[in-house]
């Protein structure tokens, strides 16, 4: 190591010794860093305070729209809120959604022609999205019509199915929905940058491209293959696996091919855990993909991603099924004649030049159920409809209305049913396997 020589060192010391060293600027600078770094420590204690007391009142929030309906009715009144009130009260996975900050907020809004479309924010996961909405307009908005959607990604229009409930009685100029996109396959989330497009039916086809950026991850779905048969009455289904995402939880089912009757559906599916606690079917919103009448089907149910049960039961109960050969009518619409119907007891139908009007009985009340699915023509083309139901719980009767698209039609048409209270008897479970 080199030596330092006196004569260096006793020069360094003396030329020290002649910077003129401010130490009144030195202690008023310390002064200062000392009050920056508590203002700042309060503030990082504010901000954590903030947070918490957003949570806390995002958990406040949460929990009293499930428990008070008064609550949940003077919260759907504020701006905005009206859509998450309204999926919270329906859907327990939506409200586990709020509580693990997985909503992201939006609040993107644009007007035109003298209407205003604000997307409120977005719920997104490997299944589809819910996009809370509201729309406002200078004259009653019952009537108009969303005639188009489309979600795009890098300008791309993604393979989705796009569904939304408008409805309201009375006059109104604000219209608080969600619209929901469920995408065919998993979509790829590298990049995060989507539109939504949306165009309504008002005198100037107004329409709305919203441009908005996903920013927080998103949750991988959990999936769990089973192949399990289950048997009713020696009729035979196979739950293929269950998905669950933070959105919904899919039920994927298959129909043995050589059961001696159609099933139409299952009016008691549930999740249970280990405590007991129930994850049902969705009620307000997309129910299922997929079609029974070909085979197979996912049924969607709640979501209970954001737990960690340690168990979980698949329950399958309340069957609905009618013998092949009996699970259709046939009309003739250009001759307006049923030329064919089961003998199911309450059964009536009513045809005219192009609508199906059908009535049958029900135990349900206040339930929106439809009879009818699928048409066939002669030639085994697809007949499409517009439908509308209503329920007489006066008269304990469900009414179906179809208005079928006939220009090419080939008579005569089979209509097969989708629902008939014709219960096949028995329950059957079976344990998820979790990882």
């Amino acid at each position: 190591m080199k030596q330092v020589k006196k004569h260096d060192y006793d020069t360094f010391v003396k030329e020290l010794e002649q910077i003129d060293i401010p130490h009144e600027q030195l202690e008023e600078s310390y002064i200062k860093s000392i009050i920056r770094f508590q203002k700042e420590k309060r503030n990082r204690q504010r901000k954590w305070q903030g947070i918490v007391v957003t949570c806390a009142l995002l958990l406040l929030f949460v929990t009293s729209i499930r428990i008070s309906p008064a609550f949940a009715s003077a919260i759907a009144k504020i701006p905005g809120f009206a859509p998450l009130v309204q999926m919270i009260t329906y859907d327990k996975g939506v409200e586990d959604i709020l509580h693990n900050n997985y909503y992201e907020e939006l609040g993107l809004s644009q007007t035109k022609n003298g209407l205003t479309f604000t997307l409120q924010g977005v719920i997104a996961d490997e299944t589809g999205m819910i996009l809370p909405y509201t729309f406002s307009a200078p004259f009653d908005v019952r009537h108009l019509e969303i005639k188009e959607t489309e979600l795009r990604q890098n300008g791309r229009v993604l393979p989705a199915g796009m569904s939304y409930s408008w409805y309201d009685e009375k006059e109104t100029f604000l219209i608080e929905e969600k619209l929901e996109a469920t995408f065919k396959d998993p979509i790829s989330y590298d990049n995060a940058e989507f539109e939504l497009y949306i165009q309504f039916d008002d005198a100037k086809q107004t329409e709305f491209t919203i441009p908005f950026l996903l920013k927080k991850p998103i949750a991988k779905t959990k999936t769990y293959e089973l192949n399990e048969k289950m048997s009713f009455e020696e009729q035979h289904i196979i739950v293929k696996s269950v998905s669950i995402s933070p959105l919904r939880t899919g039920i994927t089912i298959a129909l043995d091919p050589n059961n001696e009757m159609r099933i139409l559906g299952f009016d008691d599916i549930r999740l249970l855990d280990e405590t007991g606690e129930e994850w049902t079917t969705i009620s307000n919103g997309l129910t299922g993909t997929g079609n029974l009448i070909d085979g197979e089907e996912t049924v969607f149910m709640q979501s209970n991603y954001f737990r960690e049960p340690k168990k979980l039961t698949l329950s399958i109960g309340k069957v609905k099924a009618l013998p092949k050969g009996q699970d259709f009518i046939e009309v003739d619409f250009k001759q307006k004649k049923v030329l064919s119907k089961p003998p199911l007891p309450g059964l009536k139908v009513q045809v005219n030049k192009q609508m199906v009007t059908i009535n049958v009985p029900t135990s349900y009340k206040d339930k929106n159920i439809s009879l009818l699915g699928t048409a066939i023509d002669a030639n085994g083309e697809t007949v499409y409809s517009n439908s509308g139901s209503s329920h007489r719980p006066d008269e304990n009767v469900i009414e179906q209305t179809e208005t079928y698209d006939i220009k090419e039609v080939v008579n005569p048409v089979r209509i097969y049913f989708t629902h008939y209270e014709n219960f096949l008897d028995g329950t059957q479970t079976v344990e998820i396997p979790l990882k």
